[in-house]
């Protein structure tokens, strides 16, 4: 007969194996969102890479939601200069670079 605390435990592993793997979608999602605006905002996205910055949980549209903030570098003629993506629940809110030419694009 298997014991309670098996149970939890092999339930709150798969519980933290599931907000891995959703974790890894949104970095993929976020990175390919940081290339995009990079692209449109003719800068180079540096490394390649975005890391999270920020995961809260906030009300959105009147339900409970996460919203993961990511930071990345891009260069602009030489000069490391820094960027953010916003998403709330699974949707992104806003990129942000740190450009001389305007900050704020929204997806």
């Amino acid at each position: 007969m298997l014991d309670h605390t098996f149970i939890l435990t092999t339930f709150a592993i798969g519980l933290i194996l599931v907000a891995w793997a959703r974790g890894l979608g949104f970095r993929e999602r976020a990175l390919a969102l940081a290339r995009q605006a990079c692209q449109r905002a003719g800068v180079q996205l540096l490394d390649e890479s975005v890391s999270l910055a920020g995961l809260r949980p906030v009300w959105h549209r009147g339900v409970p939601a996460i919203r993961r903030t990511y930071q990345f570098e891009f260069s602009r003629g030489g000069d490391r200069r820094a960027g953010f993506l916003r998403f709330v629940g699974g949707r992104p809110e806003a990129v942000w670079l740190d450009h001389p030419e305007g900050g704020l694009w929204n997806p």
